[in-house]
């Protein structure tokens, strides 16, 4: 990962100061001690394919029409290729930034 603030790279597995922030978790950078967050619209496309990922996959498990059932796993896979695409897409942000942007 690399911090927007500082420009250096970090494993994932250094961010340990973590708090809950407005939009969600928000980590601090361990080089400049900078909060971040990853970008709210890529989580909610991350959330929007978890979403139909666990909807499609219950129905159907329920369902006994085969074509159905078809139609289901496509639908499933296609919300796991959504939130794979939001969690890959997704980049960090300042944290301070995002709550200035929403009262602009």
């Amino acid at each position: 990962m690399e911090c927007p603030y500082c420009k250096s790279q970090f494993a994932r597995r250094a961010l340990k100061v973590l708090r809950k922030g407005k939009h969600g978790v928000e980590a601090q950078c361990p080089k400049c001690d900078t909060w971040l967050m990853f970008e709210p619209k890529m989580m909610q496309v991350k959330n929007i394919g978890m979403l139909i990922l666990l909807v499609f996959s219950v129905t159907n498990f329920f369902l006994e029409n085969s074509d159905y059932r078809l139609m289901c796993s496509f639908a499933a896979f296609a919300g796991a290729c959504i939130a794979l695409f939001g969690v890959f897409k997704g980049k960090m942000i300042i944290a301070e930034q995002a709550e200035t942007k929403e009262q602009s």
